[in-house]
C-alpha cells in the first residue's frame, strides 16, 4: 500500500514536470499499456462502436481520440481545467448528469477508467454515475470500468453497486469479463454490456 502511494506520487510529479516543460506526458504503467495498445484498439475495430464516451480527462488521455478516428468521440470531466485535454465534443459536468447532455441510448461504448475511487468516492454518487451510463448506452452497448483494487481507492467496490448489477458481465473479444493487471496499484478492468434481457426483467419485476 505504501509502495503504491509512493509510486502514485512519483507519477503525478512526473506528469506535472512534463506539462510544465510543454510536453504531452503518457502513462507507462502496464495497465495503461494494456488499455492503450490492446483494449481500446479492440473496441475501435469492433463493428457497431460508432459513438464513444470517455470519462475523465488528463494530458495523457488526450490522444485517445485518435484511436477512434472513425467514431464520434466524446469526453466528460467536471474540472474546468481538464477541458483542454478533452475531446472536440467535451462535456464539462459530472458523469451523474450525463442525461442533461445526451439522449437515452446514445452511446455504444462508455470508458470509465481511473474515476471510481478518484472522484467517485461515495457509494451513492458512484451508483448515480453508472445509472447514468446505463441510460446513455444503447441496448447491447458496452461499459469498460477500470479501477484500483487497493485501499483507499476501493472503498466503493463495483460489486456493491446496484446500478452495475443491471449490466451483464460479459467478455469482450479476447478479454475475460474481469481482467486483473499485476501492478502495485492492483488495477482491474471490468467489461459490462447493457443487456436488453436484463432491462426487460427489471421492468417486469418493477411492475409485479
Amino acid at each position: 500500500m505504501i509502495l503504491a502511494a509512493i509510486q502514485g506520487l512519483g507519477r503525478s510529479l512526473s506528469i506535472s514536470w512534463q506539462e510544465a516543460r510543454g510536453r504531452s506526458p503518457r502513462r507507462r504503467s502496464e495497465d495503461r499499456r494494456v488499455l492503450e495498445q490492446k483494449i481500446l484498439p479492440a473496441f475501435a475495430r469492433a463493428p457497431g462502436i460508432t459513438r464513444v464516451l470517455f470519462a475523465g480527462c488528463a494530458s495523457y488521455t488526450h490522444h485517445y481520440e485518435t484511436q477512434f478516428a472513425g467514431a464520434e468521440y466524446w469526453s466528460i470531466d467536471p474540472a474546468t481545467a481538464n477541458q483542454r485535454h478533452g475531446a472536440k465534443r467535451h462535456i464539462a459536468d459530472n458523469l451523474q448528469h450525463l442525461a442533461r447532455h445526451v439522449p437515452a441510448g446514445y452511446f455504444d461504448l462508455v470508458v470509465c477508467n481511473g474515476v471510481l475511487g478518484w472522484g467517485l468516492n461515495r457509494l451513492e454518487e458512484a451508483d448515480a454515475a453508472f445509472a447514468a451510463c446505463y441510460a446513455a448506452l444503447r441496448d447491447g452497448g458496452h461499459l469498460l470500468l477500470g479501477w484500483n483494487d487497493l485501499f483507499p481507492r476501493n472503498r466503493v467496490r463495483p460489486d456493491e453497486l446496484q446500478s452495475l448489477s443491471r449490466f451483464e458481465r460479459a467478455p469482450f473479444g479476447p478479454f475475460a469479463a474481469r481482467l486483473r493487471i499485476e501492478v502495485p496499484h492492483r488495477h482491474v478492468y471490468d467489461f459490462y454490456r447493457k443487456s436488453p434481457v436484463a432491462r426487460d426483467a427489471l421492468e417486469i419485476g418493477q411492475r409485479a
